[in-house]
């Protein structure tokens, strides 16, 4: 062995040697783990190094097409990159609850519905909101959202819609109360067959079926081809019927001639008719 060569490199045990290696190894391969690896973006990969990124409309109206394909993932991932670009935008937020609300997803609707509906406390996000957060099972959430932004509309339609979306959360939480209540807020601000069909809904939803006739007959009689109130008639006549053990034959009637009603002005019901069918009407 040459002497010239061991004195420039002196002989190194090998348990030094491997400890050395493996301290090298170490060291190259450290990062921070406390932060999370994100995966490359594929569709941003795919640009060209000096294309400008999607905008939030861009990405908004990606999303639209795909939910309107079918495709609710693929739309939950163009506005999820969204909200990364901008965070805490109410209306992606929205965007998103319907689409977790198209899964089936009722957790993660809510979730969004709810952040979206704390980033804009206007009146018209507070409508746009309530009917998701009813669906995903907070009826009472949506309730109290729309009892504090009915205050701020001071446009009459705007006011109208609230008051329709909180008879329908109030009736969803079994508050039938409230629903009537705010039914006939509703009959108030907004008179007419339209807010009758929804007073006789809230009183039918209560168990009141003779009141909710009376609603639903007059809404008739301010609209004569109103079918949703005649519909509604001869729905709570039947209720009426079928709470008397089929004996009250006056609400029998009352039944027939309100479906009768409905069905001369469109004929084409298969609903209503298999209703009656199953009835005996």
């Amino acid at each position: 062995m040459n002497p010239l060569r061991l004195a420039i490199f002196p002989a190194v045990p090998r348990a030094t040697r491997l400890a050395s290696t493996l301290v090298l190894i170490v060291v190259s391969g450290c990062r921070d783990w406390s932060k999370p690896v994100i995966p490359q973006d594929p569709e941003l990969a795919a640009l060209a190094e000096n294309a400008a990124p999607p905008t939030r409309e861009e990405l908004h109206a990606s999303a639209t097409v795909q939910s309107k394909r079918g495709d609710a993932r693929a739309a939950l991932r163009s506005l999820q990159r969204s909200l990364a670009m901008n965070p805490a935008d109410p209306q992606t937020e929205l965007l998103m609850a319907r689409e977790y609300l198209a899964l089936g997803e009722r957790e993660s609707a809510l979730e969004y519905a709810t952040l979206s509906s704390l980033h804009d406390g206007s009146p018209a996000h507070a409508a746009l909101c309530a009917p998701i957060l009813v669906a995903a099972g907070a009826p009472q959430h949506a309730a109290r959202l729309l009892e504090a932004a009915v205050p701020g509309a001071t446009e009459a339609t705007m006011r109208t819609t609230l008051l329709q979306e909180l008879v329908s959360a109030r009736s969803a939480a079994g508050e039938h109360d409230g629903s009537l209540a705010a039914a006939r807020d509703l009959l108030a601000v907004a008179p007419g067959a339209a807010s009758q069909a929804i007073l006789g809904d809230a009183l039918l939803r209560a168990g009141r079926f003779a009141d909710a006739e009376d609603a639903f007959r007059a809404g008739t009689t301010v609209d004569p081809n109103s079918i949703v109130c005649w519909n509604g008639l001869g729905t709570a006549a039947l209720n009426r019927w079928l709470a008397s053990g089929k004996v009250d034959q006056s609400a029998r009637a009352h039944a027939v001639a309100a479906f009768e009603a409905s069905l001369a002005i469109d004929a084409e019901q298969p609903k209503v008719v298999r209703l009656m069918a199953s009835h005996g009407l």
